[in-house]
């Protein structure tokens, strides 16, 4: 549910509307201690009609889709209140030779990526996952811009919030939470060297496709702590992830891990009410 510091000021000139700007009246709250500064450039209530440019990308530049499926900006939208990404059934037009032969078939996916990084906060979303075997995530990754990402030498990293599968026989009450590292050259679902994982499996007494939910991660020099609707659910050391990342959410198809979805249960939409970054004073390096 949106809350009342959240308004939208509207400019006019001559009884004619010239625009709009999202603006908190009053900046929200960190849900936990500490000298906390909220950071604007990684929160958005998805409140507009579309999304925001400024602060996003609605496609990956770096990565076309998990095969089979491919990122769709036709999947992602702005309504009601949400970001809509939506998996669903390939149209007929995108089912070429060209997608084919290159793996791609069958399904459309959803992604939006920050056009900037951030590194370290407290980071909190109202989401409900889709109710299908496609996922539902929220994560971060990428610290290297090309040509860095494709030499070899250096390292990528990944942590992922949440990875959801909302209808699935075996895993809809599962939480994945998940850190990963590999060497370069890192090509996005294909070249993934020396690849070192770290993850924990929460088993949930309730399915999360049936309501909303608060996810959150603490990321701070030292540790790592997964929350959900306020309980810890995982902790983590941080030995690894000093390095500011993009923010993402995406939908995904994952053939090999949860199978491929049910042609009956799309399209699915994976609905997301807020995202929410706060950052302690003293290590605010919120956009870079």
């Amino acid at each position: 549910m949106k809350i009342s510091f959240f308004t939208v000021l509207i400019f006019c000139f001559a009884g004619t509307f010239c625009s709009t700007n999202a603006v908190w009246a009053e900046s929200p709250t960190c849900p936990i201690d500490g000298d906390w500064e909220f950071i604007s450039d990684f929160s958005d209530e998805f409140n507009g009609e579309s999304l925001d440019n400024e602060k996003w990308f609605d496609f990956n530049p770096a990565w076309i889709g998990r095969k089979p499926a491919l990122f769709s900006r036709d999947n992602v939208a702005v309504a009601n209140g949400m970001l809509q990404l939506t998996t669903r059934e390939m149209p007929a037009e995108w089912e070429t030779l060209e997608n084919n032969v290159r793996g791609f078939h069958t399904y459309t996916t959803a992604i939006i990526k920050s056009k900037k990084r951030v590194l370290y906060g407290y980071f909190e979303t109202r989401c409900r996952p889709m109710a299908s075997a496609a996922s539902s995530a929220f994560w971060f990754y990428d610290p290297l811009d090309p040509p860095e990402k494709y030499k070899a030498g250096n390292c990528s990293e990944e942590i992922d919030v949440f990875e959801l599968f909302g209808k699935h026989p075996t895993m809809e009450n599962t939480l994945y939470t998940t850190v990963h590292c590999q060497d370069t050259p890192y090509v996005e679902s294909i070249v993934r060297l020396n690849l070192k994982s770290k993850g924990s499996k929460w088993k949930s007494p309730f399915k999360f496709v049936d309501d909303y939910h608060v996810y959150a991660l603490l990321w701070t020099p030292e540790i790592m702590r997964w929350f959900i609707d306020g309980q810890e659910v995982w902790s983590l050391e941080n030995t690894q992830h000093h390095r500011p990342l993009h923010m993402m959410f995406d939908t995904e198809v994952f053939e090999t891990w949860a199978g491929l979805p049910n042609s009956e249960d799309l399209p699915s939409t994976f609905y997301v009410d807020y995202v929410r970054c706060w950052q302690l004073k003293s290590d605010n390096n919120s956009a870079q």
